[in-house]
């Protein structure tokens, strides 16, 4: 049986695939198959510059992207789009006083009507930087990624790294998004659940409870994001080091994401315990 445990994000999302085969031929026991982060903003490939000189596509290194096309610097220069300067960023312009962002204002040529306020002429502003210029290529805003490009990088990477498994995986337990904050993240969840639907159509697919992943835990109801993170992490190594896995520990340690990691594995322990094991017997 092959369980994967996904915990949703866009540059950070974790899964975990678990696998419960014969030990020495006797004992049966979950072993770890795939365990990794993966960033969604970014494609597997290197972006290439998509223009065509004398019948050739260019191909060079991308610098810039606007609307899922990418352009070398050579090619970017051709284009109706601009190359963002340090003060054509949304992070510059958010900070600047208004008389500031009346000077950029003009100097953009950006039409607005006086008196205005602050905060709509940062939105003018951020709206021209959007509409008139280039993405950095690797400086990918996943807030402002759109879905599409979203989708296809699901498509793409889970494709790479579950090419051998993915069919014959037999449940995937997906954190589940809640927050009324979370629309979007609630829409990546169901773009990764019709990922593996397609894919699968034999498949199980479970939306499990974040609280679900530390229920075995002694916490305090006041603790905080970061606490909790942290007690992820040393749960998880726990668990790795003494009784299920050692051999993926030096991974574990040695990743920059180990919150993210741990998150993925203690859902996918949790399920088999609460959700397979407990029906087993």
């Amino acid at each position: 049986m092959k369980v994967l445990s996904i915990d949703v994000g866009i540059k950070n999302l974790a899964l975990c695939l678990l696998c419960k085969s014969a030990n020495n031929d006797t004992d049966m026991r979950w072993g770890i198959l795939k365990w990794d982060v993966v960033d969604l903003t970014q494609k597997n490939d290197e972006a290439k510059c998509c223009e065509v000189d004398k019948f050739k596509i260019c191909n060079k290194s991308a610098k810039f992207t606007k609307d899922g096309k990418y352009f070398c610097l050579k090619h970017s220069k051709k284009q109706q789009f601009k190359i963002p300067t340090s003060d054509l960023k949304p992070a510059f312009i958010n900070k600047q006083k208004i008389q500031a962002l009346y000077e950029m204002a003009d100097k953009y040529n950006i039409k607005y009507e006086k008196p205005i306020k602050k905060q709509d002429l940062v939105f003018l502003l951020n709206e021209y930087v959007q509409n008139s210029c280039f993405e950095v290529v690797g400086n990918t805003n996943a807030s402002k990624l759109n879905l599409v490009t979203i989708g296809k990088n699901i498509q793409s990477k889970l494709d790479s790294i579950l090419e051998e498994h993915v069919t014959t995986i037999n449940i995937v337990a997906i954190e589940n998004q809640i927050s009324p904050i979370a629309n979007r993240m609630k829409t990546i969840q169901g773009m990764i659940a019709q990922y593996f639907i397609m894919r699968n159509p034999n498949i199980e697919i479970e939306f499990v409870s974040a609280s679900n992943k530390l229920k075995e835990e002694k916490k305090d109801s006041k603790s905080t994001y970061t606490e909790r993170k942290k007690l992820g992490i040393k749960k998880c190594l726990e668990i790795i080091q003494n009784d299920f896995i050692p051999e993926w520990t030096d991974v574990f340690n040695n990743h920059s994401k180990k919150d993210d990691l741990a998150d993925s594995f203690l859902q996918g322990i949790w399920f088999i315990k609460e959700k397979i094991e407990k029906i087993e017997k």
